[in-house]
């Protein structure tokens, strides 16, 4: 019998495997640290009547800072400035980009149902899907009820691009960006901390507005070969 040849692994396979070994390192770590935190900090909070509060908040936050990077990812997959020669590669953006839109669906579910648990918050059910129906901060809250059918709509027909075609789901994921906006709008004005976080929607919004921006007047980088 003859045997089959050895295919060999190519330098961009290599480079994509080490870009994707990286990833789930990062995530794994920033996991671990993450979870450790909060179990040597949540000791207290068990029996705490504010617990589902700060669960909610707690989540709103987690899912915002992932929407942050999915919007980030997103829009420098397409951006001018980037080449396929430069790490990371385009699967490896994808990749990380399915991963992202993942937790940051995961993540906003668990706010929405925290929220709506909290008897003292005045959501409830009506107020996280409802838009102008919460008592607390009617309209702060309203932002995020949008925002949060965005998601879905983007999500869903992104997850589903093979089937409807690029036609119905690339003018639908172009609204990314605006959706950023009312979530960034709806932590912002919903929060009841945001005087103190003020920072973190100041860096992520400018980072966005600066990508979007650049992404749209900017001129593609040309490849100068190097000998």
């Amino acid at each position: 019998m003859r045997s089959r040849p050895v295919t060999e692994i190519t330098p961009h396979q290599r480079r994509e495997m080490l870009d994707g070994l990286f990833t789930t390192a990062v995530v794994l770590f920033a996991a671990v640290v993450v979870g450790y935190l909060f179990a040597a900090h949540s000791q207290g909070l068990l029996h705490n009547k504010m617990l589902p509060w700060i669960l909610s908040r707690s989540l709103g936050l987690a899912s915002y800072v992932c929407l942050s990077a999915l919007v980030l990812v997103g829009i420098w997959y397409r951006h001018p400035w980037r080449t396929p020669r430069r790490a990371p590669g385009p699967q490896t953006l994808l990749r990380a980009h399915a991963c992202l839109a993942a937790a940051t669906v995961m993540l906003l579910v668990g706010h929405m149902v925290a929220i709506a648990l909290d008897h003292y918050a005045g959501v409830g059910w009506g107020g996280v899907f409802v838009p102008w129906h919460a008592q607390y901060r009617p309209t702060a809250t309203a932002l995020g009820t949008v925002a949060m059918y965005g998601i879905l709509l983007v999500s869903t027909t992104a997850a589903l691009a093979g089937s409807i075609g690029r036609r119905v789901w690339l003018p639908i994921h172009s609204f990314s960006a605006a959706i950023f906006a009312l979530c960034l709008a709806h932590g912002l004005l919903a929060g009841s901390d945001s005087h103190v976080l003020w920072m973190l929607y100041v860096v992520t919004g400018g980072l966005v507005l600066t990508l979007q921006v650049t992404k749209l007047t900017a001129r593609p980088v040309e490849l100068v070969e190097t000998w």
